[in-house]
């Protein structure tokens, strides 16, 4: 899924789930691969998302700050009881990593609690950011 030069795409894996995300700056990677980590367990078109969480991470490099930040957004998703619907990550600082942002949720619909398989956890296995052709891009896995 794109809109313009921000998106993800799955890609192939025997048991857990892996994304490429991409976009034009970092903290629209991040967002990006938020979106990607939680598209297919939560129906967010059927969930109101009209509330909001503060979300930040911090980190020594650039990976192991993406990775806390997913958690951290997977944290809050299973604290709150919600679907997140989307994801802002409005301040990216370097030396130390430390990112900010926003996550917009709700409470899925009773009927329709997931639409895939919910990721259980941010994996360090094959966790890549770098940058390529004037966009930046991360791989990840999760374990779903």
């Amino acid at each position: 899924m794109s809109a313009g030069n921000r998106g993800f795409r799955p890609l192939a894996h025997t048991a857990d789930k892996s994304i490429e995300a991409w976009a034009e700056t970092l903290s629209e990677l991040f967002a990006a691969a938020a979106e990607g980590m939680f598209s297919g367990s939560a129906s967010c078109a059927a969930t109101a998302a009209d509330r909001g969480w503060p979300v930040e991470a911090e980190a020594d490099t650039l990976e192991e700050l993406l990775h806390a930040w997913l958690s951290e957004l997977l944290w809050v998703a299973e604290r709150e009881g919600i679907a997140i619907c989307r994801v802002e990550a409005d301040s990216l600082k370097e030396r130390p990593w430390r990112v900010r942002g926003r996550a917009s949720g709700g409470p899925p619909p009773p009927d329709m609690p997931h639409t895939g398989a919910p990721v259980k956890a941010v994996t360090y296995h094959g966790l890549r950011v770098w940058h390529e052709g004037g966009l930046w891009r991360a791989r990840l896995v999760f374990d779903v």
